[in-house]
């Protein structure tokens, strides 16, 4: 099995050859030297009409038409707390080849299309969503390690907006020298991960293997006024590690240049159970208080959730609108122009 798993890998992959089979028995699937994708549940669940994920209610993005995937496998600088990913291969700078933007998307494409051709033998299946699947209109570049250490980010960007997709990328904004090469070159939707409104929190949170991390995510935060795109905050919320103070994140929060802002909470799941408890995750009701609160102190106010996912959204209560492009408006979706 190993060797069938490598002979579609280049020779030059720096990713050792058991943690490839780790990652294939987990449902990754390796793409070139330092790339990946894994089937999302919620692309799963879209096919089978047994849901949608959160961003096809708050954006129209059609979960059945995404492709979760990753240009920076075995790169991240942080390590943090909540994350379900494996931290262990955590790294200060991009080492090894670096491939062309276009075959990584080839390659994404062909690896996830392969992997759904099995659901064509499910009788429940929606066959016309299951044709569609094979077209992608989505791509959230968000799978694992941080996409903006991959050196020509901007071109990927442009490479899946090319094919007349939409891009998400999300990003814990440590390198604002990669995230300056977005512009001009912008995702539809910009996420940042805002780990903390101080710095001892922020370091307790995302443990980065730089001193200056700190600093970095807030010269990024200052850089995004100038993204011509959906500018998202994240707040991943963990019970004893970030979930406190929501005047501090308030007060923060004002100061900053975005649109939209998710909370979300803590999932107890994957390699996060080896450092935390189920009792770090929040529930929604607990997740929703503290979203009235952000409201009360951020100035912004509640558009909508989605309980399945923990998740609510807010925005700016002054939030005066630009142009939105979704993949399939509908009447509940936020329409700014």
């Amino acid at each position: 099995m190993l060797k069938e798993i490598k002979s579609t890998i280049p020779d030059t992959c720096p990713i050792p050859e058991k943690k490839i089979r780790e990652l294939e028995n987990q449902g990754y699937r390796i793409v070139g030297n330092h790339s990946a994708i894994k089937i999302c549940g919620w692309t799963k669940n879209s096919l089978k009409d047994e849901g949608t994920c959160y961003k096809h209610k708050f954006y129209g993005i059609n979960s059945h038409r995404c492709v979760q995937m990753t240009p920076a496998l075995q790169h991240c600088n942080f390590r943090c707390w909540h994350c379900w990913r494996d931290i262990s291969t955590a790294s200060i700078k991009w080492d090894g080849p670096i491939d062309d933007p276009k075959d990584i998307i080839d390659g994404c494409i062909k690896e996830h299309v392969k992997i759904l051709q099995g659901f064509k033998g499910n009788k429940d299946i929606n066959k016309i969503k299951l044709d569609e699947m094979t077209r992608p209109m989505h791509f959230a570049v968000s799978l694992t390690g941080e996409p903006t250490m991959y050196p020509r980010i901007g071109e990927l960007i442009d490479e899946i907006k090319s094919r007349g997709s939409s891009a998400y990328i999300v990003t814990n904004g440590s390198f604002p020298e990669q995230i300056k090469k977005l512009i001009g070159h912008e995702p539809t939707q910009f996420y940042i991960t805002l780990a903390a409104p101080n710095k001892k929190m922020f370091i307790k949170d995302t443990n980065p293997l730089t001193n200056d991390a700190w600093e970095k995510f807030n010269e990024t935060l200052q850089i995004m006024k100038d993204l011509n795109c959906r500018r998202t905050l994240r707040l991943t919320l963990t019970k004893g590690i970030n979930m406190e103070n929501p005047k501090e994140y308030g007060d923060f929060i004002k100061k900053l240049h975005f649109d939209f802002i998710e909370v979300k909470g803590y999932m107890w799941v994957g390699y996060s159970r080896q450092r935390l408890k189920k009792e770090n995750m929040p529930s929604n009701d607990e997740i929703k208080e503290f979203s009235k609160k952000l409201c009360e102190y951020g100035n912004l106010k509640f558009i909508d959730e989605q309980v399945r996912s923990n998740v609510v959204l807010l925005m700016r209560e002054d939030f005066e609108g630009r142009v939105m492009l979704f993949d399939e408006p509908k009447e509940n979706l936020i329409q700014l122009s």
